[in-house]
C-alpha cells in the first residue's frame, strides 16, 4: 500500500527543517558550540534568548527529524551552558560570578527561564538515557525540592517559592531594579534592533523600571514543576512527584480561597497579596501589572503570570492522570 500524500509531505517538511537547522548552526555557532553573539544578562537579550536559537530542535527530532538535529542541539546546549557560566556581569550584582551556576541561571524569572529551558525539557523524548541529561534533570529539580541547600528557593512550611527571581543561587528577596532586568550598559544605536523596540540602553532600563515587586510567590513559578516532572520521568523517584504535587496543590488551595481566581502574589508568610499590600492581583506579570512603554508612553498590560501557571497544572495532570 502506497503511503498517503500527507505522510510524504510531512517527511519532506521534517527533512527541510532538519536541513535548515544544519545550515543555521553552521552559520551562527562556532566549533565549541558557542553562539556567535554578545553574551548578556537580562530580560531583553539574556541567556534565555541565546538558548532559544535552538528552540524546538528536540521536538523536531522527536517527531522524526534527522539525527543531525539532535547531535547539533547537544553540541549547542553544551556550548551554551559553558558560554553563560563564563559570562559575567559588571554592574548587575546577581551575575558577577557568572550568569549560570551549576549549569543553570543563578536567579531569574520563569517567564524567561521557561523559554530558555524549553528545548532541554524535551530532550528525554529523543534520548532518555543520555547521562548528562539525567544528571542535570535531577540537579535542576533539586534546586526546588530542597535537595540542594545552597539553592534556598522553597519554603516547605508555607509551600511557596520565595521570589520571582530564583535559581541555582537561591531567591532574590528585595525589590528588583531596571538594572537587574536590563543588564549591564551596552551601546545600542547603530548596532542592534531590539525586540521590544527600545532605541537606547536607557530605554531598555526604562522598559523594566516598574518590574519591582518580585518578592513572594507568583504563578509563573509553577513552571518549576516541569523540572520535577523531568526528574520523575527518569526512574519514577517518588520525591520529585511528591514535591510537584504538594506545590501545585498549594496553588489550587490559594485559588479556591481567592474566589476561583489564581492570585498573582503570595507573601513570604503564605498570605495572598502578602508582599503587595494585600493586593491579590499584585506582583510582576500579575493581573494588575500595567506599565508604560518608554519609547511611546503608551500603557501596556503585561498580565502574563498565568501563562506559565498552565504548565504547572499540566504537570499535575500528567502525574496524576
Amino acid at each position: 500500500m502506497a503511503p498517503p500524500e500527507w505522510a510524504l509531505l510531512e517527511r519532506q517538511l521534517l527533512k527541510a527543517q532538519s536541513a535548515a537547522c544544519e545550515a543555521f548552526y553552521d552559520h551562527y555557532f562556532d566549533e565549541r558550540g558557542y553562539l556567535l553573539c554578545v553574551p548578556r544578562w537580562g530580560g531583553d537579550d539574556g541567556p534565555d534568548d541565546a538558548a532559544e536559537n535552538q528552540l524546538n530542535w528536540t521536538m523536531l527530532h522527536a517527531l522524526g527529524g534527522s539525527d543531525s538535529v539532535l547531535s547539533l542541539f547537544k553540541q549547542g546546549w553544551e556550548g551554551h551552558l559553558r558560554q553563560y557560566t563564563e559570562a559575567k556581569t559588571v554592574e548587575v550584582d546577581l551575575a558577577m560570578n557568572g550568569m549560570y551556576y551549576k549549569e543553570f541561571p543563578v536567579m531569574f524569572d520563569w517567564f524567561h527561564n521557561g523559554e530558555g529551558w524549553s528545548a532541554f525539557n524535551l530532550l528525554g523524548l529523543s534520548d532518555p538515557y543520555d547521562s548528562s541529561m539525567r544528571i542535570r534533570a535531577r540537579r535542576y529539580a533539586g534546586f526546588y525540592n530542597g535537595d540542594d541547600p545552597q539553592a534556598d528557593n522553597y519554603d516547605p512550611e508555607h509551600k511557596i517559592i520565595k521570589s520571582c527571581f530564583n535559581g541555582s543561587r537561591g531567591s532574590l528577596l528585595r525589590k528588583a531594579t531596571g538594572l537587574d532586568w536590563a543588564g549591564d550598559p551596552i551601546e545600542i544605536e547603530g548596532r542592534f534592533r531590539l525586540g521590544h523596540g527600545e532605541r537606547s540602553y536607557e530605554e531598555m532600563v526604562d522598559h523594566f523600571k516598574d518590574y519591582n515587586d518580585i518578592v513572594g510567590d507568583n504563578p509563573m513559578n509553577l513552571h518549576t514543576t516541569v523540572l520535577a516532572l523531568n526528574a520523575y520521568m527518569l526512574d519514577h523517584e517518588k520525591k520529585y512527584r511528591d514535591w510537584a504535587l504538594e506545590y501545585i496543590d498549594a496553588w489550587c488551595e490559594r485559588t479556591e480561597r481567592n474566589g476561583g481566581i489564581i492570585p498573582s502574589n503570595i507573601g513570604l508568610d503564605g498570605t495572598i497579596g502578602g508582599e503587595t499590600d494585600g493586593k491579590w492581583y499584585g506582583g510582576i506579570y500579575g493581573w494588575g501589572f500595567t506599565v508604560s512603554v518608554p519609547q511611546t508612553g503608551a500603557l501596556a498590560h503585561r498580565t502574563y503570570g498565568h501563562t506559565r501557571a498552565i504548565n504547572g497544572f499540566g504537570v499535575a495532570t500528567l502525574l496524576t492522570g
